[in-house]
């Protein structure tokens, strides 16, 4: 059957520490496209690294996940890219859509410049950006405040297995341990300005 809606409905999660991630995106775009259906994406970098490592080295196949850091940098990119182009091509009457689920400033830097090469509006469903709740606040406002579409994104269910995940996501995702580290820079010169606001209005209150 024909989709009869104006947007997705449901967005596949695609990891893009693993090699097969691009081509794998490629060819659903493609299908939707045949069958007439709406196409969303969430892109994640991925969170389980080392267990995939191991469990190559355990069965003794060659590991899925890209060699190096840069490697996974440049296959979010691209994919991002790719959805971004797709969406602009209408070949046929479906939609492409993405959410940007990063805390890689970079990443979110060449998505929004893609946006405006493409001449994707910025409160165009085509495009959101999403972090988890509670980690890199100095990304998701600054979008939210310039019209882009922000969300923050919550793990939720019994804490034995919600912990894991975020210990997963903290511990194996470097771009969120230097996003973390930005941002507790930035807090902490916040706290000195705003501490250095009050020392001279004190200072000149009682200069009077």
């Amino acid at each position: 059957s024909i989709d009869t809606t104006n947007q997705p409905i449901i967005f596949h999660t695609y990891q893009c520490y693993l090699r097969d991630t691009k081509r794998r995106l490629q060819l659903d775009v493609e299908r939707s496209e045949r069958f007439g259906y709406h196409f969303g994406a969430k892109l994640v970098r991925g969170a389980y690294m080392e267990s995939e490592k191991a469990l190559a080295a355990e069965r003794n196949y060659p590991s899925p996940i890209h060699d190096t850091i840069e490697d996974t940098h440049k296959c979010y990119d691209e994919c991002v890219d790719l959805l971004l182009r797709r969406s602009r091509e209408k070949k046929t009457a479906t939609t492409v859509e993405v959410v940007c689920a990063t805390h890689n400033q970079e990443s979110i830097q060449n998505a929004i410049q893609r946006m405006a090469q493409l001449g994707i509006s910025r409160e165009d469903s085509t495009v959101r950006f999403a972090q988890l709740l509670g980690m890199s606040d100095n990304l998701t406002f600054p979008l939210g405040a310039n019209g882009y579409r922000a969300y923050k994104y919550v793990p939720y269910g019994p804490v034995r297995e919600a912990m894991p995940y975020l210990i997963r996501r903290a511990a194996e995702n470097s771009a969120i341990a230097g996003s973390a580290s930005r941002e507790l820079a930035l807090l902490r010169n916040e706290i000195w300005r705003r501490l250095l606001s009050l020392v001279k209005r004190r200072s000149i209150r009682n200069s009077h």
